[in-house]
């Protein structure tokens, strides 16, 4: 799967840069990183204490995404078998070529929503809706004023003027995409101990709690700081008049970071997911209306990524989020009165016989 990903993970590394660099002509600073002394050991610290901390933490990710993915095993299978129940059933109540044709238009329907909304190009406002509660966080709002990445997302082509605004909304549109998400998980584990170690060097821990935030990174990543770019996204004069950026970060997540999306419903919450967009930390004030504008960066991993593409799936699928779409499925039974009313064995076959040909053409 790495091997496959490769490409991808090469395309969503330049995505990233281009994000926040790509604003400016000139040559942007990379973070500052101050060296400090080192200690080679711990001293008075413990040195089984940042290691008791990083496995904790793994042990609380892992937890999440184990619930996450036992609360409805296969979701997206699960939600599949479920509409097929139900599509024969619709047929037996009504074994007529109009059934047909509403139940093949509807996984027609089903069908794009998947594949356009793996990448969210071309998708429909429904279908980014659905897949944006599976990839960006939405926190609500402080004091009125709306935070986390979804009231960002839909703001920032507000920001921009109107011939870049249809550019700049495809560009986001990948970025908070499922398959960003795989992208940037994928990656996560083999970038955040690096970033961690830099962390570790600025902060000027020892080598025992330096070792033990790159091993605790691979598997629940770390953020990078790029403060240090601000200046420069400032002054190319990509912002409206009076609007500054307050903070800015990528957290990249680890083997075992689950995410943090939704919610999809008021109430129902997804555990999983996430995208590059997401792994975004930026704080903006001078905000117009609002005021600040605050998106706190939630890392993925891989497990992560690919269990909120799953659930993506049975969400667009019909799924409305919790428990399993099985749990309550009803297998279709054949009504006594299936041929009353003038309908024939004949005209059954008949039309049985339309919806397998229009299913075929279908697909």
């Amino acid at each position: 799967m790495q091997q496959a990903l490769r490409p991808y993970a090469t395309a969503g590394v330049a995505i990233v840069a281009a994000s926040l660099i790509a604003v400016t002509p000139m040559a942007p600073r990379l973070p500052e990183i101050q060296m400090r002394d080192v200690a080679l050991t711990s001293g008075e610290t413990d040195l089984l204490t940042p290691w008791i901390d990083e496995f904790n933490t793994a042990s609380e990710n892992t937890t999440t995404l184990l619930n996450s993915f036992y609360e409805a095993p296969g979701v997206g299978l699960q939600q599949y078998i479920a509409n097929q129940a139900g599509f024969l059933q619709d047929f037996f109540n009504d074994p007529t070529s109009s059934t047909v044709t509403s139940v093949s238009q509807e996984m027609q329907q089903n069908l794009a929503s998947i594949l356009t909304g793996y990448t969210l190009q071309n998708a429909t406002s429904e279908t980014t809706k659905v897949v944006t509660a599976h990839t960006l966080d939405n926190l609500g709002s402080v004091f009125k004023v709306p935070t986390g990445h979804s009231a960002l997302f839909s703001e920032i082509p507000s920001f921009l003027p109107a011939s870049d605004a249809a550019t700049v909304t495809q560009i986001l549109d990948f970025m908070a995409s499922p398959s960003s998400g795989i992208i940037i998980g994928e990656l996560g584990p083999y970038i955040a101990p690096w970033v961690a170690l830099g962390n570790s060097i600025t902060a000027g821990d020892d080598f025992n709690e330096t070792l033990a935030n790159m091993v605790g990174a691979y598997f629940n990543g770390a953020t990078l700081n790029l403060d240090s770019l601000i200046p420069a996204i400032e002054q190319a004069d990509v912002l409206p008049a009076g609007m500054n950026i307050e903070n800015l970060d990528f957290a990249f997540g680890g083997l075992l970071t689950p995410g943090e999306v939704g919610p999809i419903t008021d109430g129902v919450t997804p555990d999983v997911g996430g995208s590059i967009f997401n792994g975004l930390g930026i704080d903006l004030t001078g905000v117009p209306v609002i005021g600040q504008l605050e998106a706190i960066s939630q890392p993925v991993g891989p497990l992560g990524a690919w269990e909120g593409w799953a659930q993506t799936i049975a969400s667009l699928l019909g799924w409305d989020g919790s428990g399993s779409p099985l749990a309550d499925v009803t297998l279709p039974t054949i009504p006594t009165d299936l041929l009353d009313g003038g309908a024939s064995a004949a005209t059954v076959a008949a039309d049985l016989s339309t919806w397998v040909q229009d299913l075929l053409a279908a697909f």
